[in-house]
This record gives structure tokens, sequence and C-alpha cells, in this order.
């Protein structure tokens, strides 16, 4: 009994943990901004392609800030001097380990990550989070496990990677995950994580949340749920039923057959497929190509990888000319729910320029990307142990003013009522039945003593008449 009303405390004791997060501002144009004329498809692609998002942890006991990178191109949950750390003090941090009166070094992977070279090992230490949406309650966890790469008092970075894994063997499941760490402690109810943006360039990093406890007065019907698709790059991806061209009474499906979107939050464009960009080259740009009123660029970012980019000159490329550009529509897979892009939200404007927000590799594929400028507008849930993407496509209306780890306190109240409750039955049916043999055990103890009296009685009542004759 004792066992089972521990368990269930624990179970009631679940909530959700959230980080905010922030956007990593790195520079790479120099003086060269948007309202520069300057500004080209190449300051474009250096500040969209590639925009990681941040947290600031504070680990350890007296707590010790760390700044961890937030990636879908990494694993685990790794602090140390890494390949991947941004070169930027802004990024970078201090975690000493003899500092912390609850670190512990432990056997979940003792073996060298080789991201840190020779040495490291996984460890245990208390974080400190939030369990509700408005930031209110702050609180100590412990022993939550990650893997320190780097035991030294250099600057370090911190990585939590969502890049996911099948294989077993594989360091991505081996090693500490900060999502595990915190469901093996009892403190989340499910594997379930997200980013909900609350800015352009803020949000929320919500681990144990499910899209209800994120989105007041959900639609339910307006939630696909898919099961992850395999890709070679280990990205979470789903399946796409059609991706159709609307507009102007005409609505044209430009893939032929059932194809993915893999999501990529460090991301901040879409990248396209080969069909759609034959699509809208003919039936859009074509005009403005020929009129060099728009070009397409190639963008290198390494030797494997390159992408076309579309830029057009502001004064002879208006709001006019966007309304004319098809909207894009996404159908999911076996649904009817679909995920669309007015012409406005597909392009970015500067000062002098717009930039077509949809890029194309060099090498024709018929897969999607989806980036920030879809997961800002669709929140997205994944849950790492049942593989699943969950999406919402109606309006993500926050959860103003509602409190979850209260509404945590008020079912924890609920809950230990009904525990207090039963364990009042239980305790007074046993009662009842020790009771009720007690008293027959009375009763028949009474019945013994009441026949030994009876007799003697009898007997010394015997005499005495006997005697009072005499």
């Amino acid at each position: 009994m004792l066992f089972i009303y521990t368990i269930i405390i624990f179970q009631i004791s679940l909530c959700i943990i959230v980080f905010p997060f922030k956007t990593i501002q790195n520079n790479k144009n120099g003086d060269i901004n948007q309202d520069k004329e300057e500004y080209n498809y190449t300051h474009f692609m250096n500040d969209y392609f590639n925009q990681l998002n941040y947290i600031s942890m504070e680990i350890g006991t007296p707590p010790q800030q760390i700044k961890m990178i937030l990636t879908y191109q990494d694993c685990g949950f790794k602090i140390g001097k890494s390949k991947s750390c941004i070169n930027s003090t802004n990024y970078l941090s201090k975690y000493n380990r003899n500092i912390s009166s609850e670190f512990i070094f432990t056997k979940f992977y003792t073996l060298p990550y080789t991201e840190f070279g020779a040495d490291g090992n996984s460890a245990e230490d208390s974080i400190y989070a939030y369990s509700d949406l408005n930031l209110k309650n702050y609180y100590k966890f412990k022993n939550i496990g990650f893997y320190l790469g780097s035991d030294t008092n250099d600057s370090l970075c911190g990585i939590i990677g969502f890049k996911r894994n099948d294989s077993e063997m594989s360091e991505c499941n081996k090693i500490n995950n900060i999502i595990k760490s915190f469901k093996s402690n009892y403190i989340i109810p499910n594997y379930q994580w997200s980013l909900k943006y609350t800015s352009r360039d803020e949000g929320l990093f919500i681990i144990g949340g499910d899209l209800n406890d994120i989105i007041s007065n959900i639609d339910y019907a307006k939630i696909y749920i898919a099961n992850s698709v395999i890709t070679n790059n280990n990205f979470w991806a789903f399946s796409i039923q059609k991706v159709i061209c609307s507009g102007n009474n005409n609505n044209y499906i430009v893939n032929k057959e059932v194809t993915r979107a893999e999501i990529n939050n460090d991301f901040a464009l879409i990248q396209g497929t080969v069909s759609y960009n034959e699509y809208i080259e003919k039936y859009f740009f074509k005009e403005y190509f020929d009129k060099n009123i728009c070009k397409k660029y190639l963008w290198y970012l390494n030797t494997y990888f390159q992408y076309f980019v579309i830029e057009c000159d502001k004064i002879k490329f208006s709001e006019k000319d966007i309304k004319n550009f098809p909207n894009l529509e996404i159908i999911a897979y076996n649904s009817e729910i679909k995920f669309d892009f007015n012409n406005k939200e597909l392009f970015t404007e500067t000062k002098f320029k717009y930039f077509f927000n949809i890029i194309f590799p060099i090498y024709k594929i018929e897969y999607w990307v989806l980036g920030k400028l879809f997961l800002k507008k669709y929140l997205t849930v994944i849950d790492l142990e049942q593989k699943t993407i969950k999406i919402y496509s109606g309006k993500d209306e926050p959860i103003n003013g509602h409190n979850i780890e209260e509404d945590n306190n008020s079912r924890r109240i609920i809950i230990l009522i009904v525990i207090t409750f039963i364990l009042i039955i239980i305790f007074g049916t046993i009662c009842y039945f020790l009771g009720k043999n007690l008293n027959k055990i009375k009763k028949k103890r009474a019945n013994e003593l009441k026949d030994d009296n009876y007799d003697y009685t009898q007997v010394e009542d015997n005499n005495a008449i006997n005697n009072n004759r005499d």
C-alpha cells in the first residue's frame, strides 16, 4: 500500500519544464544591414540560412549560468569545448563542477564523446527551470543528467540537440538527453517537446507539454498527428499529400506524388522542390527575369551545399506584384488539414529589395525543408519516444493569464482528496473487520467467563441454602 501511494505521489507532482529562448544574433555582414543599398542575396542568406536559438540555463548549487545552443543539427545534452561552439564571448560560458555541491559523475555514458576529444563523462547536477508558461514558478530540479565534455576552466558552450536517431548503437541514443533525463526523474509526464515563438526572435522551449497545455481554446479538429518519416540526415519529417499553388481562381497541384517535409528550426526560410521551382519560374518570375527586375543567384554555403536565391528590385517590384504571386498550400498526408502561406508571407522586404523566402538547392530534389517561417506560424510538438509530430493548423493563441502550475496544483489537491478518501475507506474497512473479529473474540470470552461464574455462584448459593436449613 505504501509503495502504491508513493507512485501516485510521484505522478501527481508532474509538470512542464519551460526555458525562455532567444535567437542568436550572429552578425556576418559587418556594417551592411537591411537598410543599406548594398544589401544583397549573399547578406540575406548570411542572415537567414543558419539561425540558431539559445537558452540561458542555471546549473549547479550555487547556480552557474550557461548558454545552451538549441539545434536540430546535433543530439544530446552536452557542456564542453565543442566544435559546434559559436566563437563569440556572447554565447560562451564558464562552468566549474567543483563549485557545485550537488555535482556527481555517473556511469550513464563513460566513453569519451568524439566531439569533445579524449576527455568527458556523463554527470548529474541540479538545474533550474520554470514550470509554467507565464514564467512565474522557478524551481530547482535535482539529478538532471548531462555530458560534461571538457572539465576545464576554459570558455565552454552548451548544446541541446534535437536530431532524431533510431539506432540503439548510436551515440545519440547513448549520451544524456535533457528530455529523457527530466522524464526518468518523474518530473514531466511524457517525452514531448516544442519551441513556441512569442515574438520574432524569442520564445519558450517547452518540455513535457502537449498542444492543449500551450494553446487556449484549442480546436482538436485542426491537429495533425503524423509518424515521423526516417530521413538520411536524421531530421524530423512528415509526409505531404499535395502542394498547391493557389490564386486568381486557379489551383495547380505541384507535386505528382506523396513527398515529405523535413522540420529544421536552425533554418529561417523554406527549401522548395524542383517541381515547385519550375512552376513559379514559368508562370510568375519569368516575366520579371526577362525584364531584369528580379534575378536568380547561386549562393555557396560550401562545396556540397549551394542554393538558388531570388532577389527583386523594390523600385520596379512592389506589393502589387506580390499580390499576383500564388499562395502556397501544403496538404498533410491522409488528411484535409492544410498549412498555407499567403503571397506576402513568402517575401522578405528590405529597404531596397524583396527576397523570396523559398530557396532551392542546386541538386534537383523533391522534398521540402520547413524552417522558422513554418514553425513560427504552426506550433509543432514532437514526441521523442513515440516518434510522432503534432502540428496545429489553427491560430496559435497563447494561454494568457493561464498558469499550468496552478492547474497542476489544483489537480494535485483533487487527487490528494481522492487518495485520502480511498485510504479512509480502506482504513475504515480494515478497522471494521478488525473490530468485528475483536468483538466476536470478546463475546466468546465473555460467554466463557459467564459460564464459569454461573457454576461457581450456583454452588455457593446451594451451600448457603443448605446451611440456612440446618
